[in-house]
């Protein structure tokens, strides 16, 4: 009789850690879709100031060489 309490309360101990260890893998699962999310949103954002810097220095280079010619504003 002793022996199938320990087992029933080995059997328990474990299921309740087995529990335990699937809730955490469940919320680091979530925490990675997020960051996943987040680096996505953040790439996007890099890529906009990016083509914005660019079409910048584009508009500065023909500014300048408009001035350079000799072209008063």
């Amino acid at each position: 009789m002793k022996s199938l309490e320990v087992i029933t309360l080995l059997g328990t101990i474990i299921s309740i850690l087995l529990s335990i260890i699937a809730y955490f893998l469940k919320q680091l699962h979530g925490n990675f879709r997020k960051m996943e999310q987040d680096v996505a949103l953040m790439k996007a954002s890099i890529q906009l100031l990016k083509a914005d810097l660019k079409a910048n220095y584009n508009l500065l280079r023909q500014r300048m060489e408009f001035l350079e010619n000799g072209h008063k504003p």
